[in-house]
């Protein structure tokens, strides 16, 4: 199924549209960025066509005026785009394209630590920086799981290897962004001493 359905052109580089990936029948518009090869896609929230050419051009005017005045673009909250992503893996389960059991992990894991890790935190703000101290932000936030499992000392040197580890990472992430790398990434060692264990008492069958 086309993910974009009856779509409209407005004029060069705004076009609105309705998805085929959801049961609703919402228009959205997508309007390409100037002097980018980047588009920026936005729901109307109508399902009339008329508003929605008019919305459309208000969109279209507000990016320009953003442009202008260098305020961001993109400026969603990570928390409304997991959402999106959300109904749209639930329309995909309703089809029989994916179990019906993979949204709900997915809402677990999006309405859940990712939600409170960085559910408020504008999607243009989130870097490869701030993901890359997810980790070290679990351990110390996962509280349910280390009253069930327990928690291990993590020796000097361990600590050591886990920085060094994170910036291979790092550097990676960069050189497959095409971002060239012009002095070794370092990480300084997380000063959090314990780490969650899973007990080896879980993995007997029952």
């Amino acid at each position: 199924m086309a993910f974009v359905t009856e779509k409209e052109e407005l004029k060069p580089g705004l076009i609105i549209f309705r998805r085929g990936d959801v049961d609703h029948r919402m228009w959205y518009c997508r309007m390409k960025m100037p002097k980018a090869d980047r588009y920026k896609t936005v729901s109307l929230k109508t399902s009339d066509k008329e508003a929605a050419r008019e919305r459309a051009f208000d969109q279209d005017a507000d990016v320009r005026f953003r442009i202008k005045h260098d305020v961001p673009v993109f400026n969603r909250p990570f928390r409304e785009v997991g959402r999106e992503y959300l109904l749209t893996q639930e329309a995909r389960a309703q089809r029989g394209e994916i179990s019906k059991a993979r949204p709900k992990k997915i809402r677990a894991i999006i309405e859940g630590t990712l939600d409170k890790y960085v559910g408020s935190t504008q999607v243009h703000l989130i870097g490869d920086e701030l993901w890359g101290g997810y980790p070290a932000w679990r351990r110390v936030n996962g509280a349910g799981r280390n009253k069930r499992n327990g928690v291990r000392e993590v020796s000097d040197e361990m600590a050591q290897a886990f920085a060094d580890n994170e910036a291979e990472r790092r550097t990676k992430v960069q050189n497959t962004l095409g971002i060239r790398v012009l002095k070794p990434i370092k990480v300084k060692p997380s000063e959090e001493r314990t780490v969650p264990f899973i007990s080896d008492s879980t993995n007997c069958s029952r």
